[in-house]
């Protein structure tokens, strides 16, 4: 994201619609390369304006000159904005840097995922409820296990449930006419844990007094 860019669309005087595209666009400018080249779905998505709205809002700005476009093959558009030295004018119009830029394309930044732990026995549990998954689906395609292991390991920890009632709850779901079509990972045994074990009836609860 580039400040400065960001600061001068805010400036230019332009409808609303054309506002909310000019801002998404200033939000994928790279001030060092003068890069900014989303794509007319991601367009969309940031602002929640329909593609032919996005479209007839890029059109517009070019035909005021706010922007220039260019086709890249096989890639997104290449936007050029009227920014980085070239004054901005009446109508919030302003020149086009002829300087080309490369095109490295536009990639939303992703979060990096938070380390995975596990201990032996997670990854025990994790192995065989696969071995339960493929009894049922031989094709069954092989899932991230550390990710799995994990999971497990939250159950333990953070949930309070010991690997023998993880395994038991998860044969009775395997074994599930409905169940064992939904129940698939640890992540969706974990989701759906309140409701198995009534379904199971194995609540370990004390009867409820109640008063009338």
């Amino acid at each position: 994201m580039s400040a400065r860019a960001t600061f001068w669309a805010w400036e230019v005087e332009v409808p609303s619609s054309e506002k909310l595209v000019l801002l998404c666009l200033s939000d994928c400018h790279n001030a060092d390369t003068g890069q900014c080249n989303p794509s007319v779905s991601y367009i969309s998505k940031k602002t929640s304006l329909d593609r032919k709205t996005v479209l007839k809002s890029l059109r517009s700005l070019n035909d005021r000159e706010i922007l220039s476009r260019a086709k890249v093959e096989g890639s997104s558009n290449q936007y050029f904005l009227s920014i980085g030295g070239s004054p901005i004018l009446g109508h919030g119009q302003a020149h086009i840097s002829p300087e080309p830029v490369p095109n490295l394309g536009h990639k939303p930044i992703n979060k990096p995922k938070k380390n995975l732990r596990w201990e032996k026995g997670d990854m025990e549990t994790v192995e065989s409820i696969f071995n339960l998954l493929l009894a049922l689906n031989p094709k069954h395609r092989k899932p991230n296990m550390d990710s799995w292991a994990n999971e497990i390991r939250l159950m333990r920890e953070n949930d309070g449930h010991s690997h023998g009632e993880i395994m038991d709850l998860f044969r009775f779901a395997n074994s599930d006419n409905f169940w064992k079509s939904n129940i698939l990972s640890p992540k969706k045994l974990r989701e759906k844990w309140d409701v198995l074990t009534i379904k199971k009836g194995d609540t370990k609860q004390a009867p409820t007094e109640v008063w009338i």
